[in-house]
């Protein structure tokens, strides 16, 4: 990839654009099946690997969601960074099965969640509601960390992340009966 020649490294970023990311793997869940998987979790549900509690990791996906729609701010260095390397990032994250992807990776720290007073069923009802968000969002879409998507890829790269953590808690074990709309 080229990368435009510009005085002001914002310029620079808003120049380079994800394409046409390819669709996620079979197996990830739609955000209808992803809200009904949710629904099985329980302040008991232990993950298979790392430190989130339930409504700690549910409250992370609801992060992720804030942090794509641009109501989590990103430093500049890391925003640079994800304009060049992203595309080859997304483009291997959605190959792999959630259920093949890799564990324990580096957080970015506003998606760092550390408070233990996180409500279940708070957090489960505010990650549905940034779903709503994410289905009403316009054809294109101007990630903050990605420069401007389509709406399906966004899509994609949240239904991926947030399978990834499903299945962290076991919930694509035995995956709801819901239909793949959505």
């Amino acid at each position: 990839m080229r990368l435009p020649s510009c005085e002001n490294p914002a310029d620079m970023l808003r120049s380079i654009a994800v394409k046409n990311l390819p669709e996620p793997t079979a197996d990830t869940p739609t955000l209808k099946q992803l809200r009904s998987s949710f629904s099985r979790l329980s302040e008991q549900t232990t993950p298979r690997w790392g430190s989130m509690q339930a409504a700690q990791m549910i409250r992370h996906c609801r992060v992720f969601v804030d942090l794509c729609l641009g109501r989590v701010p990103v430093a500049l260095p890391i925003r640079i960074l994800a304009r060049i390397l992203g595309p080859i990032f997304l483009r291997r994250l959605l190959a792999k099965s959630p259920t093949l992807a890799p564990k324990n990776l580096k957080t970015l720290r506003p998606l760092r969640i550390t408070d233990a007073g996180v409500s279940l069923a708070v957090e489960r009802e505010q990650l549905s509601a940034t779903f709503d968000e994410l289905e009403a969002l316009p054809a294109k879409h101007r990630h903050p960390l990605y420069g401007e998507m389509r709406k399906e890829d966004v899509i994609a790269l949240v239904r991926s992340h947030t399978a990834h953590h499903a299945n962290q808690f076991g919930l694509l074990d035995n995956p709801p009966e819901v239909s793949r709309v959505g």
